[in-house]
């Protein structure tokens, strides 16, 4: 065999050889970078899994921990309306004890209405003193400012009837949220 030919077939041997090795360099690196990006995942994976855990113990503990929370609200609730119920009454009780006395007032302001209407037609009957008409001018005065003080208390009457029509209003509401509340801890029971 020619030398030159041998040379070149040597050559292409090498370039051969070359070749191989550097296909089997780039193969190790393939390797390599995929065991290393299998590590990474795993290590990715080991702390995702630790985070969601973590959150789950997290989870569980609220969760353990609300229904006391719930069993606190609606003790709190029951108290808050045990004292609303008991300052209704009061206001209830002082509603109507304004009202009989607004009542009694009115009453008794027509019955002095009533004295001085008497007393006109007793005047118109007899020729009284001069004092007797400065009294009765007064007694006049004193029944017109009788009759708008007893407008104005029925007009109070009225306003505190509408207040106390809006607080029951507000303890109906109330009431209702207290007993949503007992529905939701039922549920939250079961």
């Amino acid at each position: 065999m020619d030398k030159k030919l041998l040379d070149q077939v040597q050559q292409a041997l090498q370039s051969q050889q070359d070749t191989i090795k550097r296909q089997e360099q780039m193969l190790d690196d393939q390797e390599r970078y995929t065991q290393q990006q299998l590590r990474k995942k795993d290590q990715d994976i080991a702390e995702l899994t630790a985070s969601l855990n973590k959150l789950a113990q997290t989870k569980t503990q609220e969760l353990e921990c609300l229904p006391t929370l719930f069993k606190q609200l609606q003790t709190s609730m029951t108290e808050q309306t045990s004292v609303f119920n008991g300052w209704m009454s009061h206001r209830k009780d002082h509603v109507t004890t304004q009202a009989t006395l607004i009542n009694e007032l009115l009453a008794l302001g027509n019955v002095q209405i009533q004295l001085v209407e008497q007393l006109k037609k007793y005047q118109s009957t007899i020729t009284p003193p001069d004092y007797l008409e400065s009294e009765l001018s007064e007694l006049e005065s004193e029944s017109r400012k009788i009759e708008s003080e007893s407008s104005e208390l029925v007009n109070v009457q009225s306003k505190i009837e509408q207040s106390q029509t809006k607080i029951t209003g507000s303890q109906t509401a109330i009431q209702a949220e207290l007993k949503e509340l007992n529905t939701l801890r039922d549920k939250l029971e079961r």
